[in-house]
């Protein structure tokens, strides 16, 4: 294994070594990108320690790119009187999760749903509301007593670890919305996943999905180390083989028939490295203006409640956005089209 090769912290082959400083989440922490051919995999080293980073994030999340769109759930999925049609409606990771639940054939009331990650607690609250059993965990005590302030008694704090141990078997579904690229050991994580779970038990894992992107992007997902790892559908695939498991994946094509979507590569050139998001004392220095997202939630909220305003309103915005991503590909070939499968994968883990 010569200098610029190390070992997949994945499957164990060998990976290649494609970026020696990349920006990190936080000034002036530079990180190495490898990638590994076998499992199609992207990780960052070294493996730090992000809590500092969570709690910055925290503290500013509604002027956080990428993170802004959470506190926006979390502030208007109450005022829908079906938030978990606006939350799969809105987004793709949550669309994946309602066309699975929508398919199975046990009723929704029979389903015991533990989500894992449930941070602010309005997708556990839309489930819930949608009449499905649903808790949510997470790690962050502080995350648990806002979400139960917001959300009502619906969410435990606890180390998936030791739950795990003490609950085997009890939950027809686990549900994780952007979470496995967060954790440092994926495979012990999905480990304890399938102690949770029922015999035929199902996973829902979503997370950003590098099977989208040519080979030549080297990280188009968070910035380390709050995303340590790149995950692709191959990935998901050696990992359900790994653990004897079987995996699907939802079809996103229904999806961005209503919700058209392109996404330039430009930005992720090697020429184009992003920037961090916090200088090294812990201040935003990468926001977000919050009037850029300020009016589409109400607008949302206003169609919702007028009669045949969301479907007609939905329809213009289909064949116009479709008439832009058009012209904007015939001109710009450096842009990828969403339509089976997207920015986001939502893998299906079956256990045995």
């Amino acid at each position: 294994m010569n200098s610029n090769e190390t070992k997949c912290l994945l499957c164990g082959c060998s990976a290649q070594l494609i970026h020696e400083k990349y920006p990190g989440y936080q000034e002036p922490d530079t990180f190495k990108i490898s990638h590994c051919s076998e499992c199609n995999t992207s990780f960052s080293l070294p493996t730090v320690h992000t809590s500092v980073i969570y709690e910055n994030i925290y503290k500013n999340g509604s002027k956080v790119p990428g993170y802004n769109r959470y506190w926006r759930y979390a502030k208007f999925v109450k005022r829908f009187k079906n938030p978990f049609k606006y939350l799969a409606e809105t987004s793709e990771t949550y669309w994946g999760v309602r066309e699975f639940l929508s398919s199975s054939e046990i009723r929704k009331e029979s389903l015991k749903i533990l989500e894992i990650g449930s941070g602010l607690g309005y997708f556990t609250y839309s489930l819930n509301k949608e009449n499905y059993n649903a808790i949510g965990l997470d790690i962050s005590q502080t995350a648990v007593d806002h979400a139960k302030e917001t959300f009502g008694d619906h969410y435990i704090c606890a180390d998936l670890s030791e739950y795990a141990q003490l609950n085997s078997g009890s939950f027809d579904i686990v549900i994780l919305t952007e979470v496995i690229e967060h954790i440092s050991k994926p495979i012990d994580f999905i480990k304890s996943i399938l102690i949770l779970l029922k015999p035929k038990g199902k996973a829902i894992i979503t997370s950003p999905n590098k099977s989208l992107y040519p080979s030549d992007i080297i990280w188009a997902t968070d910035l380390p180390p709050v995303h340590c790892w790149w995950f692709s559908e191959e990935s998901m695939s050696y990992i359900a083989r790994l653990l004897d498991i079987t995996v699907s994946f939802i079809n996103f094509r229904n999806y961005y028939k209503k919700n058209y979507k392109v996404i330039a590569l430009k930005p992720w050139r090697d020429s184009h490295l992003p920037s961090p998001f916090f200088n090294e004392n812990g201040e935003l220095i990468n926001h977000i203006a919050s009037t850029k997202t300020s009016l589409k939630p109400y607008m949302q909220v206003l169609l919702s409640r007028i009669p045949l305003a969301a479907p007609v309103f939905n329809i213009i915005k289909q064949y116009a956005m479709k008439g832009i991503g058009r012209s904007r590909a015939l001109f710009d070939k450096d842009l990828i089209v969403c339509k089976d499968r997207g920015n986001t994968f939502c893998a299906i883990l079956h256990n045995r």
